[in-house]
């Protein structure tokens, strides 16, 4: 469970972590500028026997997420607060290390299709590659939140990492998490991809992730709640997250995500919502891809292609 937008005490709650702990469910618990400190919920869910992963941010104005335009920056903050935890015994079980382009490239690429992230791409991996190793030395599985267009790359041609920032397949990752959020893809798709569309990406695309990642796949689904845009859309009710679920299961990956916790607790019925997640019903038929769906994936793969080709 992405945990972004939870104060930090509400999270301590013996309500809240009883209620993941019953459904076997990890905290995800960001850390941020305005909430640097995760040792009280880290503490509080390692006594109520909840995993915890660290989910490191940076300000807004600094990109937030780590790319290669502040990999450095990335890398020293979330440094620090390892060595504040371990100095205080409150490691986390894992490190996530969310690999997206910084918050204002990402935003101008929604708004106006461009997108330009600067900084070295081979700094950026090495950098990187020695906090998941530093992590994996005291114990603590490294992991990181991907983008979905990264899945038409392939590790020989990685062209929309290049162009995103973000070096998924150069990183020794313990597990690749793809965001599918079928509920983002609709409001960002503005009229053009329907919620039958997206089910039908999500379905192809949680598919070609286990194809493509292995045993380290996991999904991240949603959004129930909005994050750092602040105009995402999220699911209009409880049945489309079930859907969401069923399909991904339906493609052979167990590992999911859910963003976002805030957003679940914010429903009056939230641990139904909860429920609705770790449904073990059996998974649903995939819907066959609709002509938009199967369109856009493939011009997901010729920018891909045609980025490869320039760089031959």
């Amino acid at each position: 469970m992405f945990a972004e937008t939870v104060d930090h005490r509400r999270l301590c709650s013996r309500e809240v972590l009883g209620a993941l702990r019953s459904r076997g469910l990890q905290l995800v618990v960001s850390a941020t500028p305005s909430e640097p400190d995760p040792r009280a919920v880290i503490l509080a869910a390692r006594s109520a026997g909840v995993s915890v992963a660290l989910w490191p941010m940076l300000a807004d104005r600094a990109g937030r997420w780590a790319s290669s335009a502040n990999a450095a920056a990335f890398v020293e903050a979330a440094r620090r607060q390892l060595d504040v935890l371990e100095a205080t015994s409150a490691l986390p079980d894992e490190l996530c290390v969310d690999l997206e382009p910084p918050l204002s490239q990402l935003r101008r690429a929604i708004d106006r299709g461009r997108l330009s992230v600067p900084g070295s791409r081979s700094g950026a991996v090495a950098q990187l590659t020695a906090l998941i190793d530093d992590a994996a030395a005291l114990g603590i599985a490294g992991w990181a939140a991907v983008a979905p267009v990264v899945l038409a790359d392939t590790p020989s041609s990685p062209s929309w990492q290049d162009l995103l920032g973000t070096p998924v397949d150069a990183l020794p990752l313990r597990r690749v998490c793809v965001m599918l959020y079928t509920s983002i893809a609709v409001g960002y798709g503005r009229g053009v991809l329907r919620r039958s569309d997206a089910e039908g990406l999500l379905a192809a695309a949680a598919a070609h992730a286990r194809a493509r990642f292995g045993a380290r796949t996991s999904v991240a689904i949603g959004a129930v709640g909005r994050g750092a845009l602040g105009d995402e859309a999220t699911f209009r009710d409880i049945d489309e997250l079930r859907t969401d679920v069923a399909l991904v299961r339906t493609a052979g990956v167990d590992d999911l995500a859910l963003f976002d916790l805030g957003g679940v607790l914010a429903r009056d019925d939230w641990e139904a919502w909860l429920d609705a997640f770790t449904d073990p019903s059996p998974p649903r038929y995939p819907p066959p891809p609709s002509r938009r769906a199967r369109m856009l994936w493939w011009t997901a793969g010729a920018v891909a292609r045609v980025r490869g080709l320039r760089r031959k």
